[in-house]
């Protein structure tokens, strides 16, 4: 198994949530299936990470990526939108205006 993470030493400030140091930590236990504990063991292996340092990170990552604003990908293309100027129906006949430009440009 070939694990796909960063090595410890090179985890962003982001990744690498603060240490619980207080005495109250709670205890945490969880099963896991074959899979997840190879996961587990792989990443111990590969990172240095303690169980316990694996664990925050993940919570933490799923955490932020909850948190995160959700993007459609028309969001992506607001900033375009009325930002190229053209006939008011290209989108229903561009066919027709795209060989007519092709044409132009060939004679």
């Amino acid at each position: 198994m070939r694990c796909m993470t960063k090595p410890a030493a090179t985890l962003s400030a982001a990744e690498s949530p603060a240490r619980d140091t207080s005495a109250a930590g709670r205890r945490v236990n969880a099963r896991l299936d074959a899979q997840a504990q190879a996961e587990l063991e792989c990443l111990t292996r590969e990172t240095g990470l303690s169980v316990t340092g694996i664990i925050r990170r993940a919570i933490h990552r799923y955490y932020q990526q909850r948190l995160a604003p959700v993007h459609s990908v028309a969001d992506e293309f607001a900033d375009l939108v009325g930002a190229i100027e053209g006939p008011e129906d290209w989108s229903l006949d561009y066919k027709r205006g795209l060989s007519e430009g092709l044409a132009q440009k060939l004679a």
